[in-house]
């Protein structure tokens, strides 16, 4: 089974430039994700990952919204802590 990770945020424009340059700076935090802007609406993003299994959707999931990941976050996320948005899929076709 293929399983997705989706998480979704907004920077507002204010913070956009030092996020973008803070994204760029390490680009190891972003292994194994696909990180993108909206096109439309600039300052609204996602983050792709494709977890293994189940057991490491949860833990996927878990670090993103209380780990290391969201701490140097917080302070650019629209709505804070509250903003970031994560969620799990399954395909529904093989």
């Amino acid at each position: 089974m293929s399983i997705i990770l989706f998480c979704e945020y907004s920077i507002p424009d204010a913070h956009r430039d030092r996020f973008l340059t803070w994204v760029r700076e390490a680009p190891s935090r972003w292994i194994g994700a696909e990180l993108a802007e909206n096109r439309e609406q600039p300052g609204v993003f996602v983050e792709l990952r494709r977890p293994a299994d189940e057991r490491e959707a949860s833990e996927m999931k878990k670090e993103r919204l209380e780990g290391r990941s969201w701490t140097e976050m917080e302070n650019w996320v629209k709505g804070g802590r509250g903003g970031l948005r994560v969620w799990t899929f399954v395909p529904l076709l093989p």
